[in-house]
């Protein structure tokens, strides 16, 4: 009998011991390796043509590492006619930076993509590869609850450029 109670103490031992590393594996795995989410980034963006002229001029909402996508169609207004536009941007750290990938469709036609560095709160231009009508992409992007993305939001309400 000793033999019995000596087996049902070791096999109820290895269970324990077997539901702490599964415990603490699973934590490891799902809890402290994941990476914690960080603060909202507001993507500030202006698409101009050749000429200069504000085709469109959106601001969004995304964080780094994760894929953003915008399908924009505005109508004609008085003074502007009507756009319909694809933007696709992938912002992740790049030492001190962030690299934002953007993929640009506009009117329907082929995408053109490439990617930029930008500093947090700086306006950063790039000219827009790809057939048709040269176009420019202007980017300012900030963390939110810093001063940037206060200056952001405060020049586009009162419907000044973003600098």
């Amino acid at each position: 009998m000793r033999s019995g109670l000596r087996r049902k103490a070791l096999c109820l031992l290895f269970g324990l011991g077997g539901l702490v590393f599964g415990i603490a594996g699973a934590e490891s795995t799902f809890g402290r390796l994941r990476e914690a989410q960080g603060a909202a980034l507001l993507f500030s963006v202006e698409v101009r043509d050749q000429a200069g002229a504000l085709l469109a001029s959106p601001m969004l909402v995304g964080e780094e590492g994760r894929k953003l996508h915008l399908d924009l169609a505005q109508a004609a207004g008085p003074d502007s006619e009507p756009v319909r536009m694809s933007l696709d941007l992938s912002p992740h750290k790049s030492g001190g930076e962030l690299c934002v990938e953007y993929r640009l469709a506009l009117d329907g036609g082929r995408a053109r993509g490439g990617r930029m560095s930008v500093t947090m709160g700086k306006r950063r231009s790039v000219r827009v590869p790809g057939p048709g009508e040269p176009l420019r992409l202007d980017l300012v992007v900030a963390r939110a609850g810093t001063p940037a993305f206060d200056r952001i939001l405060l020049a586009r309400r009162l419907g000044k450029p973003v600098t």
